[in-house]
């Protein structure tokens, strides 16, 4: 069964950043989305799903195994987050780094593209609004 893991908190200049230990599926992308929410207060924020892979299990594209699985738009219909206090929470997926990666150390290379597509998508002085959830097998690492 996988877990989730707060990799990085929230914070007034800073972005959440959420993964999982072992394999998921979309259902439990679905369930962490409803989780961060819920820890979330106030109107305005944006949970950043990113769909894809580090390139470090074996066949893993995506949430799940295939690339037809992965979460993707028309699953945010699955959820419907609010914030502690009720206000809406806002589902942004993002097609990440969904080929396996080559290069001597491929895991590195997804992390730096990983920190570059988050600064890319995080608006000047947005940080505190935006959490990500790296929807994609032991994106927290392995136990």
């Amino acid at each position: 069964m996988p877990s989730l893991e707060n990799i990085a908190s929230q914070g007034p200049n800073k972005v959440g950043i959420w993964g999982f230990h072992g394999s998921i599926t979309v259902q439990h992308v679905a369930a962490a989305v409803k989780q961060i929410a819920g820890q979330l207060n106030g109107a305005g924020h944006s949970i950043h799903i990113m769909s894809g892979t580090h390139g470090y299990c074996a066949g893993k594209v995506g949430a799940v195994a295939t690339r037809d699985e992965r979460f993707a738009q028309e699953d945010r219909r699955l959820v419907s987050p609010h914030t502690a206090d009720n206000h809406p929470v806002t589902l942004v997926v993002h097609d990440f780094n969904n080929q396996v990666p080559t290069g001597p150390d491929p895991v590195t290379a997804v992390m730096a593209k990983l920190n570059q597509d988050i600064r890319a998508l995080v608006p000047s002085g947005g940080a505190a609004c935006n959490t990500f959830l790296l929807a994609y097998c032991c994106s927290a690492g392995t136990r």
